[in-house]
Parts: structure tokens; sequence; C-alpha cells
């Protein structure tokens, strides 16, 4: 029976450290039991659809001319962003993209948009991607202080600029930790776009696609080796759990159809938000792509937030 016993925490662990090694490092691992995409995929019929316009978007955002800028972040290292001005700017939207994304590919359709309503564009690169340094992904635990940390620094930059924040998918729940955080006065909005509810339930969704385990004994293995190599808990990327202190206004975004961060994941976030909040579910709108399925629903709740008509 010792010997079962050892052979079965043997394999866990095993399991546990393939799993972090995918999940939290910067370069990643193959995933075993990964989900093939196939011609059937909903996500990717959707994206069939979209692709020609966001391919012209994307051309757009090559075509920018940006400023690459660079900040410390409050545990030492240096992250970059790219600052994209325009004519006569109302306001400036800091754009946090999500798990293993950049800002060409997660804001390149919305960024032509906003630009066009007269929006000032910092495009941040998270940790642990791109040319920010770091060797880890922590979903939101620290990255929610490098949103801060870029916050101040836009405060401070443009003194009179009204600061938005904008998430897609772990961008959002990025940007909704760090409503808690103590952000400069002038931060008036957050966009969260299909944004989850916590690391451990995202997290808990990946254990059962992957190996087709209860998430319960893979839980504590990631979280010790989290704590050892990462440095954080799982706790500290709550937003359900934070969002209740949030007093800053919020809209909520997620596609109806998404099966990667279910719209559930919003509407619990919606539900436990304690400022002035929207939610919209974008009919058809797979993970990510509420924009491209219904860019004038989705412009029109953009435009309530930036008018303080959220609430």
């Amino acid at each position: 029976m010792f010997l079962i016993l050892c052979a079965a925490a043997a394999v866990l662990l095993g399991i546990g450290w393939v799993f972090f090694l995918y999940t939290f490092t910067r370069e990643g691992l193959a995933m075993p039991g990964k989900r093939r995409v196939t011609e059937d995929d909903p996500d990717l019929r959707a994206w069939k659809n979209y692709q020609p316009r966001h391919d012209e978007d994307v051309e757009w955002f090559c075509r920018q001319e940006m400023e690459e800028v660079w900040i410390s972040s409050f545990d030492g290292l240096r992250l970059h962003g790219q600052y994209l001005p325009c004519e006569k700017p109302e306001r400036l939207i800091i754009c946090v993209h999500g798990y293993r994304g950049g800002p060409k590919h997660d804001f390149a359709d919305q960024g032509r948009w906003l630009h066009s309503e007269h929006c000032a564009l910092l495009f941040i690169t998270q940790r642990g991607s791109g040319k920010s340094e770091g060797n880890y992904v922590t979903f939101g635990a620290k990255e929610k202080q490098d949103v801060r940390s870029w916050a101040g620094y836009a405060a401070e930059r443009f003194p009179d600029l009204p600061i938005y924040l904008y998430g897609i998918s772990m961008g959002a729940t990025t940007v909704l930790l760090s409503s808690v955080t103590g952000l400069p006065d002038r931060v008036k909005g957050i966009i969260a776009d299909c944004g989850f509810t916590s690391a451990l339930d995202i997290l808990s969704v990946q254990c059962r696609q992957a190996f087709h385990l209860p998430a319960a004994p893979l839980r504590w293995v990631l979280e010790f080796f989290c704590v050892v190599f990462a440095g954080f808990r799982f706790s500290e990327a709550d937003a359900k759990r934070v969002l209740p202190d949030c007093r800053i206004p919020v809209l909520f975004i997620h596609g109806a159809n998404d099966h990667f961060v279910l719209p559930e994941n919003s509407r619990e976030n919606h539900a436990a938000c304690g400022a002035p909040k929207e939610l919209v579910l974008i009919d058809n709108g797979v993970h990510a792509s509420s924009y491209c399925e219904n860019p004038a629903l989705y412009e029109a709740a953009v435009r309530r937030l930036f008018c303080g008509e959220i609430g």
C-alpha cells in the first residue's frame, strides 16, 4: 500500500510539474491532451468570418508610429509598452492583453475604432510576454500591480486626461484585480472583456479538459510550484473576492458562445462588483471576439462608460 501511495504521489507531482511548466512559464510546453482544433470547432468557424476585417485592422496597427515606453515593476522587472497618440485626445486607454496574447492580436480591431474616437492608447506587454521581462505568468496576481504602475506612469505623464483600463481575457481579470490596488484618482472606468473569476476557477477547468482529472489533487500541487517558483498564491488572483470593494465603474462584456472562459464568469464578476456596472452579452460571440461579432453593440456600451452612464 505504501508503494502504491508513493507511486500515485509521484505521478501527481509529475503531472503537476508538466501543467506548471506549460501554464505558468514564459516558454510553456506542449500540453498533453490539449483539445485539437478541427474544422467543426465553433471558435475557428467564427474567426474565419472575422478574419478579413481583423487582417485589415492588424495592417492598420502595424502602420502606426508608436513610441516604445518602459517602466520598472514593483519587483524590479523591466516592462514594455507602446504609446499611440492621437489628435485632440479626450482620454487615455491602457490596453492589457490576454494570456499568451499581445497588443496586435488582442487590440487591433478595437484599437482602430478607439483611436478614431479621440483616444490615446497605451498598449502594455504583460510580464513574461514579448519584450517585458519575467519568467512566469501569474494570472493577475502580480500583473495587477503592474497595471497600477502603468496607471501611475500615465497619470504623471498625461495629467489632463482621464484614464480607462481595458483588458481582454486574462487582461480583463488583471484590470479587475487592479481596481483595489490604489489606482490614481483619474482612472475613471474599466472595460473587462471575457475575464475569468479567478485563477483557481479557470485552472480547474483546464485540469478537467487537459488531464480529465478533478481539480482538487492537482490544485495543491500546482499552488506549491507557484509559491516556490513564481512567488504567488491562487488567492491573490481572485477577482470575484475583491470586486465588492471596487469603486470604479466597470463595463463587463462577454461573448455568449465563449467555450473557453464561460459567460458565467462575467455574470459572477458583475454580481460581485460593488461599483456602478453594466453587463453586455454578445450573441454568437466566441472567446475574445465580441467586438468583431457585433461592433455596433460593443461601441455603444463603451460610449456609455465614457459618458458616465454605467450603473
